[in-house]
């Protein structure tokens, strides 16, 4: 990886570390709340939870961290190619 591309691929991982960790709390939160009803007294159930509840903060947080985590993606990927046509030799057109 060139050196230039240090301070993306940083902001990627932890970005994905962000949304593994939201993601797994969410989880574990959906999970916890399935457990307080017995499967056969449930209605169906979505798993996100009432506006403001717990659940529902931690699914917006992941969505946040996903969102992050694309546009960390992207972002790496601009500059990779921006080094790419940078470094290209001169008249050399391929892509």
């Amino acid at each position: 990886m060139h050196p230039d591309l240090g301070v993306q691929r940083k902001v990627l991982v932890k970005s994905y570390r962000r949304y593994l960790d939201a993601d797994h709390d969410w989880t574990v939160a959906v999970e916890q709340s399935l457990s307080w009803v017995q499967p056969r007294d449930r209605p169906q159930v979505s798993g996100l939870g009432e506006p403001g509840s717990r659940v529902r903060r931690l699914y917006e947080a992941r969505e946040r961290a996903l969102q992050r985590l694309v546009a960390a993606r992207d972002k790496l990927e601009r500059a990779r190619r921006r080094i790419e046509q940078r470094d290209r030799p001169p008249g050399d057109s391929s892509f």
